[in-house]
C-alpha cells in the first residue's frame, strides 16, 4: 500500500472543505504533485478519521526535518546570486534594497513555482486591501 505525504493528506481535506467532488480532487492531485493520486476510498478514510489540527502539526515536523537542506540551499543561493546582483545594482547606482526584494521575489518564485507563488502575491493582496478597508472603517467610526 503506497503511503502519501502529510501535504497530500492535507490538500485533500482542504479540496473537500471547499465543497470539490472526488475526480476534481484526484485530477488535482495528478496536476499539482504529478503523481498517481490515491483512490477515492483512501481519501474517503482520511476525511473521516483524519484531524486536520494533527495533520497540520504533522506538516510542520515534515518541514522542520527539511529545514537542513533549505538552510544550506539558502546560504549558497545568497553568496552565488544574490550578493553579485548587490554588487551589480550597486555599481549600475540602483537601489540596493529594490534590487535585493526582486531577487528575494525571484527566488521564493522559483522555489514555489509560477502558479502558487502567482496565488501567494494575490492572496496575500486580497488580505493587504482587506486590512486596509478595515482599518479606515474603524478610523471612521
Amino acid at each position: 500500500m503506497q503511503r502519501f505525504k502529510t501535504e497530500i493528506k492535507l490538500f485533500v481535506l482542504n479540496e473537500r472543505s471547499e465543497g470539490k467532488g472526488w475526480k476534481v480532487i484526484k485530477e488535482r492531485i495528478k496536476q499539482k504533485f504529478n503523481i498517481q493520486p490515491p483512490t477515492t476510498r483512501a481519501m474517503q478514510k482520511w476525511e473521516q478519521k483524519l484531524d486536520r489540527e494533527a495533520l497540520n502539526a504533522e506538516l510542520m515536523k515534515d518541514v522542520k526535518r527539511q529545514l537542513p537542506a533549505i538552510e544550506a540551499e539558502a546560504q549558497v543561493r545568497v553568496a552565488m546570486e544574490l550578493l553579485p546582483t548587490l554588487w551589480k545594482a550597486k555599481e549600475a547606482g540602483q537601489d540596493l534594497e529594490l534590487a535585493g526584494w526582486k531577487w528575494f521575489l525571484h527566488f521564493i518564485d522559483s522555489r514555489l513555482g509560477r502558479e502558487m507563488f502567482d496565488k501567494l502575491i494575490e492572496e496575500y493582496c486580497l488580505e493587504r486591501e482587506a486590512v486596509s478597508t478595515s482599518i479606515a472603517k474603524e478610523a471612521e467610526a
